[in-house]
């Protein structure tokens, strides 16, 4: 066996997908030591995730030029859903578009745009290290960290296939984003709760030769069809996507066929092969599974390593990124030495109930999509006639790292999301993250943030809160004072009946108060990061090039 070689890191993220892309991102943009260890050799390259939401494309702006990262997408006004004889029984995405995080509501992507360019940001980064083409195959931790034996991809099917050098990776922490057939969840034997949903569909993904018929331009259509469901939807402006529900004596193998593709898109659509170019066709099985534990030592799991969700709400690859992002702040803290690691606890008990109410959300829609009993399917459109049939709503936060009333419960509007305006600064006008970045951050009314000690305001300053201050549209706007100039922050403080707001780098609130009430607010939130003192500075480790 050829001998290995040893390297450090602060985190090493096994899996390069979304989750895995986000946080490398993330952590690399915040200066620490990250190793990211990836089997296939190059990006994917082709569509999976077609759907994301306004606050995934926020969180994709942090990561990325997200102009060019969504430069191909395309608002999905609508989610409509039909029975088999063509009436609409609900419309997923029919709540109208706030545009509350300035991106739209509902947005058809192209993916590989999106790791493209998440992938370039990381590039830039020189504390990121690549080891792509290599396969996990070991997995021991202790008390001080993590380590991680690698081999090359090839050579784990074929001992003759490579010469490059095995690995042994060491890091204080180790996160698998390694998909749903986790090797790191399988290391660590972490079980998960099975819900009951395996569904067999294909999934087309076409580039069109030429134009299609108008209906396929815009909406997401789901026909819940008991003789056979299927569905279609644009995936951003130049491709399409359409999906079949796989019939019990269909098997895998020969729905996966291009004849069995195209089979289907001429009985369906009418659509012929001189329509369109097949860039993918693959059976997938629609699961609906929780690891029971998201953490074990100073191991996590997060995207489908941890939830496995049914693609009926599109929001699978969004609660991973949501994953990432909760980690990522919580990371840098406890790296910086500003927390106590138990601060990395709060992960689990923040990320499991927001995921699972979405993955239960979409499974009760899978269920909905996949009825194939007629006399099933006729009760089940009567209860959506008559307006019996419970829709999805989107959960909060309800655990963790939020402000809490005499009770204990987070308070009002604690684990909302805060909404996204843009703002003018130094004279220009500018997204409020472009100014604030993947950080904490005050935003009071005028003179406001002057109730804090000098003593408090720096501890604030020290965990990376950063001071937003609205200024009159008159007054002058620089450092830390701003205008609000699409007139969205003076409503939302008043909607919290308060004069300053603490939002979380996640987009999420940690609390609100007025002015009487904000040197408690800051204490509060200071004592529940556990904050220390003493701030570590990054070591400098020579990492050679993967």
């Amino acid at each position: 066996m050829e001998e290995s070689t040893s390297f450090e890191f602060d985190v090493i993220v096994v899996g390069y997908g979304p989750s895995g892309l986000v946080l490398a991102s993330l952590l690399g943009q915040q200066g620490h030591q990250v190793a990211v260890v990836e089997r296939w050799p190059n990006l994917y390259g082709k569509p999976r995730l077609t759907h994301i939401d306004g606050e995934t494309a926020r969180l994709i702006s942090v990561c990325a030029d997200a102009d060019h990262a969504l430069r191909d997408a395309w608002t999905t006004p609508h989610y409509h859903w039909f029975n088999g004889k063509g009436q609409l029984l609900l419309d997923v995405g029919g709540f109208g578009n706030t545009r509350r995080m300035l991106w739209d509501d509902h947005i058809s992507v192209h993916l590989p745009h999106i790791e493209e360019a998440i992938h370039e940001r990381i590039t830039s980064l020189p504390n990121v290290h690549l080891y792509r083409g290599y396969l996990a195959n070991g997995l021991e931790q202790d008390s001080e960290g993590v380590t991680l034996r690698c081999v090359p991809w090839g050579k784990a099917k074929d001992p003759s296939a490579s010469p490059r050098s095995e690995l042994s990776l060491r890091a204080r922490y180790l996160v698998g984003s390694d998909g749903s057939n986790s090797f790191v969840r399988e290391a660590l034997g972490v079980d998960r709760i099975d819900f009951g949903f395996n569904e067999r569909w294909l999934c087309v993904d076409t580039e069109p030769r030429r134009k299609l018929p108008s209906k396929f331009d815009e909406n997401a259509i789901q026909v819940c069809d008991p003789r056979r469901g299927h569905m279609f939807m644009p995936i951003g402006t130049k491709r399409q996507r359409f999906e079949f529900a796989l019939l019990p004596d269909e098997t895998t193998e020969e729905m996966q066929t291009v004849d069995a593709a195209f089979r289907m898109l001429k009985q369906y659509h009418g659509l012929e092969p001189e329509d369109l170019d097949l860039i993918r066709n693959l059976v997938y099985t629609f699961e609906c599974r929780l690891a029971k534990s998201w953490k074990v030592g100073r191991v996590f799991l997060a995207g489908d390593a941890a939830h496995t969700n049914p693609p009926y709400l599109g929001q699978g690859a969004c609660s991973g990124m949501r994953d990432a992002a909760n980690l990522a702040w919580k990371f840098d803290l406890v790296l910086r030495g500003l927390s106590d690691a138990s601060l990395l606890d709060t992960y689990e008990s923040e990320r499991t109930p927001h995921a699972q109410q979405i993955m239960l959300d979409s499974r009760a829609l899978g269920l909905v999509a996949n009825t194939s009993n007629p006399v099933k399917a006729a009760v089940r459109d009567l209860l959506f006639k008559f307006n019996l049939a419970p829709k999805p709503k989107f959960p909060v936060l309800t655990n963790g790292i939020l402000a809490k009333g005499a009770d204990g419960r987070p308070m009002r509007q604690a684990g909302t999301l805060a909404p996204q305006g843009r703002i003018t600064v130094d004279g220009r006008t500018m997204r409020f993250d472009e100014h604030v970045g993947f950080s904490f951050a005050l935003l009071a009314n005028p003179e406001v943030t002057d109730e804090l000690p000098a003593t408090l305001k720096a501890a604030l300053r020290a965990v990376g809160v950063r001071f937003v201050e609205l200024a009159p549209a008159s007054g002058v706007c620089q450092g830390d004072r701003v205008i609000d100039a699409d007139g969205v922050y003076a409503p939302f403080l008043e909607s919290l009946d308060a004069e300053a707001v603490l939002t979380r780098p996640d987009f999420v609130v940690y609390g609100h108060a007025d002015r009487a009430g904000l040197v408690h607010l800051a204490e509060s939130f200071l004592q529940q990061l556990q904050h220390t003192s003493t701030r570590r500075h990054h070591s400098t480790i020579s990492v050679p090039s993967p």
